[in-house]
């Protein structure tokens, strides 16, 4: 028997489809009233809108009797993200709470993963997996001035993960954390692990760490992968030479490398790449020195006259919009000595 088929709609809710189908025997009134149902019951947020993926997610007891809850958050998006996390525990006495949590890093990069770990006490259980709660779009640059050195092999009895961390760039970095995912010879995921804050490191400087797994799963540890760096502090001054430091602000969805201050040139100079196949825009601010502080912006070499300066008496903000792909940009007039 031929059907006529006017309009399929289907909406998914989490892990239900639901679909109507309207056919030309349908009264054209109650196709209408049917179609208004389903535009009220779509909801405005849903698991798969969020730009992420949750995996690997696994459950241990430890050697203190409480259970972790251990997996990857994968960063879908073509933007840095924050990430809040959730899962449904149980008590005894049957009452039921939700616990929320960060990943192991503050932004998760586009098309990063990081792991995240869930510990709850002996008279606690675990109500399924974890699930997000909430994704925020954050305009935190990545500086590659912070580079690791490390073999994804377990190491000795300990089955530690140790490595390097230098800093190459001109800056001060503080407060740094490692993290990384565990993985059993099969790459089953059986633990998450993060390092001690690293409080400082200085330009130049080569410093070591060495993380342990949870001593329950150690014998199973066969290789870490996931290994990335947790900046909790961002990058908020620079040494400008003779003892002193420029205070600055910088917000951008993008890659910052070779950040510097010239003091032949009174400028700021990096080059920056924007996270956006289309570009985006950075935004830097610096204390304002002068009423009539003059600042100047080239663009790989040439004049940019779509700058955006607005000044309060206190600071000034530039706003540059930065095509797609890797550009140098110098910012001059930082201290007004030209």
């Amino acid at each position: 028997m031929k059907r006529n088929l006017i309009l399929i709609i289907s909406y998914q809710f989490k892990f239900m489809k639901f679909s109507i189908i309207f056919y030309k025997k349908i009264v054209p009134s109650l196709a209408i009233i049917l179609f208004s149902i389903i535009i009220i019951l779509i909801p405005t947020e849903s698991y798969a809108e969020f730009p992420i993926s949750i995996v690997d997610q696994k459950i241990f007891k430890d050697l203190n009797g409480e259970l972790n809850l251990v997996g990857v958050v994968q960063n879908n998006a073509g933007k840095p993200i924050e990430v809040k996390i959730g899962v449904n525990v149980t008590q005894t006495d049957k009452q039921s709470s939700i616990l929320t949590s960060n990943t192991f890093t503050n932004v998760i990069y586009p098309y990063v993963a990081a792991p995240f770990k869930f510990t709850i006490g002996g008279n606690e259980l675990f109500n399924g997996f974890a699930y997000p709660i909430e994704t925020k779009e954050v305009t935190k640059p990545f500086f590659t001035d912070l580079t690791q050195n490390y073999s994804n092999l377990a190491t000795g009895d300990e089955k530690a993960l140790v490595g390097t961390i230098k800093n190459t760039g001109p800056n001060i970095i503080k407060n740094i954390a490692v993290y990384a995912s565990v993985h059993s010879i099969n790459g089953t995921q059986i633990d998450s692990v993060k390092s001690f804050i690293i409080p400082i490191i200085y330009p130049g400087e080569d410093i070591g760490y060495k993380i342990l797994p949870d001593p329950a799963i150690q014998d199973g540890v066969y290789y870490y992968s996931c290994a990335g760096l947790d900046v909790n502090a961002p990058i908020s001054t620079m040494d400008i030479g003779e003892g002193e430091f420029l205070v600055f602000n910088l917000e951008s969805a993008s890659m910052i490398s070779d950040f510097r201050y010239e003091n032949s040139s009174d400028s700021i100079i990096f080059e920056v790449k924007p996270y956006n196949p289309y570009g985006g825009t950075t935004n830097f601010k610096i204390p304002q020195v002068s009423s009539n502080q003059n600042i100047e912006i080239l663009l790989d070499g040439k004049q940019y006259e779509n700058k955006l300066v607005t000044t309060n008496g206190k600071t000034i903000s530039i706003d540059i919009f930065i095509p797609k792909d890797k550009h140098i940009v110098k910012i001059s007039g930082i201290r007004n000595q030209l």
